[in-house]
């Protein structure tokens, strides 16, 4: 490993005992060998989530025990993007909990060389997460279902749709009340269609999500992950407490409200910047911004 590496691995030791950090994110992908990475976990000695964007990642076998491994959406993200949504899948795997104190330790992918060091409250970091972060899902949603999401709407927020930029609203969980404040603009394109043809668990599935994304509306997810309808107009009962950050539209503000009065998550993605913003109980609890310019792994 590299002589920056081991510094970065001493020091984020020595931080980790001295500010009682309960776990270290480590961004995997820095590190291509099986043999880099095993002497790199072993150095910093420490329970250790694994964050990857490579598709089935898995740590060598005698580590498997000692580590748990998040992944993230295989797209271009800012270090503080890599670190948001880990950080966020990682609660909703329950690998992490409210009042716990994050070391993140990453780098650019394949460089070999670990460069950063991040430190969080979960739950009082008030840049990452407000109030009911630590806790993301609502009961009837699936880890799973939740990142899959997450997954294609940041994929959208990066790539667009055929070149082109594209917003799109998914809200996720307590459908019955959800479907109760909405209703259909145009004939829902999922219906009719058999359960687990239009589960999102299904890459299948994809395209066509992105292909209906071009329409307006929101998708209304089951908690397993069925697809009820795209092209939900929101009709939301209940009102935000507080203002929504400025940029943000009337996409985002019909996701917020409509987790006012329902136990739902909304994923929202930004059609001018890309910005993916999770809402729920009518606040933003993250928002992962796309890389800008060419420097696609910067802070």
């Amino acid at each position: 490993m590299k002589t920056l590496t081991r510094s970065m691995v001493r020091h984020a030791h020595a931080i980790a005992r001295e500010v009682g950090a309960r776990v270290v994110l480590l961004h995997a992908d820095v590190v291509e060998e099986d043999a880099d990475l095993r002497a790199l976990i072993d150095d910093v000695n420490f329970r250790i989530i694994l964050v990857s964007r490579r598709c089935g990642f898995s740590p060598p076998e005698e580590l498997k025990d000692v580590c748990r491994v998040v992944q993230l959406p295989d797209i271009a993200m800012t270090r503080a993007g890599q670190v948001k949504v880990a950080t966020l899948v990682a609660a909703a795997e329950d690998l992490v909990h409210a009042g716990d104190r994050i070391l993140c330790l990453t780098g650019v992918d394949r460089s070999g060389s670990l460069d950063t060091i991040m430190v969080l409250d979960m739950g009082t970091e008030i840049e990452l997460f407000s109030a009911g972060a630590a806790d993301p899902l609502p009961p009837d949603v699936g880890p799973a279902v939740f990142e899959r999401i997450l997954n294609v709407a940041s994929e959208l927020g990066v790539e667009g749709r055929e070149g082109r930029p594209v917003g799109a609203l998914f809200i996720v969980g307590d459908c019955e009340k959800v479907l109760a404040q909405s209703h259909q603009l145009v004939f829902n394109p999922f219906h009719g269609y058999p359960e687990e043809e239009r589960n999102i668990l299904d890459p299948r599935l994809e395209e066509t999500i992105k292909e209906f994304s071009a329409i307006d509306g929101a998708y209304i997810v089951r908690g397993d992950g069925v697809v009820l309808c795209a092209a939900r107009y929101l009709a939301p009962r209940g009102k935000l407490e507080e203002p929504l950050p400025q940029g943000l539209g009337t996409r985002h503000e019909a996701g917020a409200a409509i987790t006012v009065t329902t136990e739902a998550i909304a994923v929202c993605v930004s059609q001018s910047t890309g910005t993916v913003s999770i809402f729920k109980r009518g606040r933003m609890i993250l928002d992962i911004q796309k890389p800008r310019g060419r420097n696609s792994e910067g802070l």
